[in-house]
């Protein structure tokens, strides 16, 4: 897998394309559901991570997100 989290970052604003879902589940769980155009350019960077790697990048952000929060 190729290193696309430098692009990223110097296009911050494409992460605001993707459409995020929270989903409350029954059992108390919570899935995530991203949606995003594949054709976008300002895009290829999310669709180069593939699957595995864009859970990574969501649970590393979540993780980043939190550490405010907790001492």
């Amino acid at each position: 897998m190729q290193n696309t989290s430098s692009w990223a970052t110097l296009n911050p604003d494409s992460i605001n394309k993707l459409q995020i879902e929270c989903i409350e589940e029954d059992d108390g769980s919570m899935t995530i559901h991203i949606e995003w155009d594949e054709k976008d350019p300002d895009l290829q960077w999310w669709t180069d991570l593939g699957a595995e790697g864009q859970e990574t990048f969501m649970i590393d952000a979540l993780r980043e997100a939190l550490d405010c929060y907790v001492d």
